[in-house]
C-alpha cells in the first residue's frame, strides 16, 4: 500500500501531469520511467530496513485497535519522511509541505483500509473456509491428553481429535482406537490428516519408530518431539520456528510449492472451460438426445487424505449402470481392485466415442476449480475399488489431490497392470515437481489423440 502511494506520488510530480487537471484518463496515460521504478524499489527496501532497525513491530495476534493504529501512524510517518528525502534528491524544486501531507494522508487511508480488510478476512472469512484437520494421537498418557487439549482449545487451530492409539491405554477406553500394532488398519479405515506422536522418547523408542513407519506407508503426515528417528520418504521440517525440538514429517511438498501447483490448476482449468465450452455443449446435447438419464454423471470418489467428493463426468453409460455392475463383476478384466471391461454392455453409442477420446472427463475441470482435484495426480478411484485395498502402502496415493491426468494416463492407461498403475502413482508423488507436471500435461495431449489404452 505504501509503495502504491509512493508510486502515485512520483507520477503526480511528473512533467506529464504537473500543472494539468487531474483525471483518470490522464493518470492511465502516464508512463513510469525506469529511474522512478528504481526509486520506488529503493524506498520500499529502506522502509523495511527502518522497521527492522527501529523494531516497529507488534504482536498482531493479540493487538488492540489502538496498538494497530499507533503502529500504522508510526509506519506512515516514517515512510513520509523517507519519501520526502528521496523525492528531494530527485526533484528538489517540487518538494512542499502540501505534497508530503498529501502523501501521508493517502498512505494512511490505504494502509488502514488494507489492514482492516486483512483482519476481517483472517477473523471472519478464513474460519469459514478452513476445514478441520482430523488427528490421531499415538499415546494416551498425561502428555497425550495435554496435546489433545491444546489442539482442540487453541483459538487459531482447527483440529478434531479422532482418538488415541496405545497398546497400553491410560485413559477412557472409549477414546482409544486400538493398539500401535493396529495403526495401519486405523489409517486405512478413517479420514486422518495428521498423526501426532506423544509417547515417552526413551522408553518407547521402538513403538515410536513403528508409528512413523506406519504413517509413511499410509502417506499420512506425522509429528513428534525430537528429531531422533530415521525416515525414508517423508521430508523433515521444524513444526514451529520458536520450537526447534518439534518436528513434522510431510509426505509431500508443502508451502509455496503447493501454492504454485494450485495456481497452475486454477489458471489452466479456467482456460480449458472457456475454450472447450462449445464442445461440452454439443456433447451434452448428443447425450440427452440419444439416451435416457442425466447429462452429467456424478460419483463419490476418494480425494486428498481419503476425503470423499463428488466427481463429475459426462454420462457414457446407461442410467442404471452402477446397479448392473454387480452382475458383471465376474467379467472384470483387471488384475487388481479396479473394475475394467473392454466390451462393457452398459456403454452407450455416444459413450463409446467420448470415452475413447477422453471427452467424458472434461467436466472434471470444474472439480479442479472447486479444489477437489488437480490437473495432474493419481486418478480418483471409486469407493468400491478403494474399499478392496488390503495393503496400507496403497493409501499413500491419497496424500495428494487426485488428478485429471497422471503418469498412468501417459503410460498406457488400461493396458497397464493394476500393480504398475499403483507404482506409477507413488512414483509421481515421490518425484513431484512443477516441471514433471508440465511434462505429463504435454504428453497427455498426444496420448488422448492416439487413444492409447482407452476403454
Amino acid at each position: 500500500m505504501l509503495l502504491l502511494s509512493f508510486t502515485l506520488l512520483m507520477l503526480l510530480l511528473g512533467p506529464e501531469i504537473r500543472g494539468h487537471q487531474l483525471s483518470l484518463a490522464r493518470v492511465l496515460q502516464l508512463r513510469v520511467s525506469l529511474l522512478n521504478f528504481m526509486l520506488a524499489a529503493t524506498c520500499l527496501v529502506t522502509w523495511r530496513l527502518s522497521f527492522n532497525l527501529t523494531k516497529l513491530h507488534f504482536d498482531r495476534s493479540n493487538a488492540s485497535v489502538a496498538i494497530l493504529g499507533v503502529e500504522t501512524f508510526l509506519r506512515v510517518t516514517s515512510c513520509a519522511g523517507i519519501a520526502a528525502i528521496i523525492i528531494y534528491l530527485r526533484h528538489p524544486d517540487r518538494v512542499s509541505l502540501y505534497t508530503i501531507a498529501t502523501f501521508w494522508f493517502v498512505s494512511m487511508i490505504l494502509l488502514s483500509v488494507g489492514r482492516a480488510i486483512l483482519i476481517a478476512f483472517e477473523y471472519y472469512v478464513r474460519p469459514l473456509l478452513r476445514q478441520n484437520r482430523q488427528v490421531v494421537i499415538v499415546g494416551s498418557g498425561r502428555r497425550a491428553q495435554q496435546v489433545a487439549h491444546e489442539l482442540t482449545t487453541h483459538p487459531k487451530w482447527h483440529y478434531f481429535v479422532l482418538g488415541f492409539v496405545d497398546s497400553e491405554p491410560q485413559c477412557d477406553p472409549r477414546c482409544v482406537l486400538g493398539g500401535i500394532e493396529q495403526l495401519d488398519s486405523i489409517l486405512m479405515q478413517k479420514v486422518v490428516d495428521e498423526v501426532i506422536i506423544a509417547l515417552p522418547m526413551k522408553s518407547m523408542y521402538d513403538s515410536i519408530q513403528l508409528a512413523i513407519q506406519a504413517c509413511e506407508r499410509a502417506g499420512i503426515q506425522s509429528g513428534y518431539s525430537l528429531d531422533l528417528f530415521s525416515t525414508e520418504v517423508a521430508k523433515r521440517r521444524s513444526f514451529e520456528e520458536h520450537d526447534a525440538s518439534s518436528v513434522v514429517l510431510h509426505m509431500v511438498h508443502n508451502g509455496h510449492h503447493k501454492f504454485l501447483k494450485r495456481s497452475l490448476d486454477v489458471a489452466c482449468s479456467a482456460v480449458g472451460v472457456i475454450i472447450l465450452a462449445p464442445l461440452m455443449v454439443l456433447v451434452a446435447l448428443a447425450i440427452k438426445m440419444t439416451s435416457k438419464g442425466p447429462v452429467i454423471f456424478r460419483q463419490k470418489r476418494y480425494g486428498l487424505n481419503k476425503r470423499t467428493f463428488w466427481m463429475y463426468k459426462f454420462r457414457s453409460m446407461v442410467e442404471d449402470a452402477e446397479v448392473r455392475q454387480k452382475e458383471l463383476e465376474h467379467l472384470n478384466e483387471n488384475d487388481g481392485h479396479a473394475f475394467k471391461m473392454r466390451n462393457d454392455p452398459r456403454i452407450t453409442r455416444v459413450g463409446q466415442i467420448i470415452r475413447r477420446t477422453s471427452i467424458d472427463e472434461l467436466p472434471q475441470f470444474f472439480n479442479v476449480l472447486l479444489g477437489d482435484m488437480s490437473l495432474v495426480g493419481p486418478r480418483p478411484l471409486p469407493m468400491r475399488d478403494v474399499n478392496n485395498f488390503s495393503e496400507a502402502s496403497l493409501m499413500r496415493r491419497f496424500s495428494v489431490k487426485p488428478g485429471l491426468t497422471g503418469l498412468w494416463q501417459v503410460s498406457g492407461r488400461s493396458n497397464t497392470s493394476f500393480a504398475n498403475w499403483m507404482k506409477l502413482d507413488l512414483e509421481y508423488i515421490d518425484r513431484w515437481s512443477l516441471l514433471l507436471d508440465m511434462k505429463i500435461l504435454a504428453r497427455t495431449i498426444p496420448a488422448v489423440f492416439k487413444k492409447s489404452g482407452a476403454v
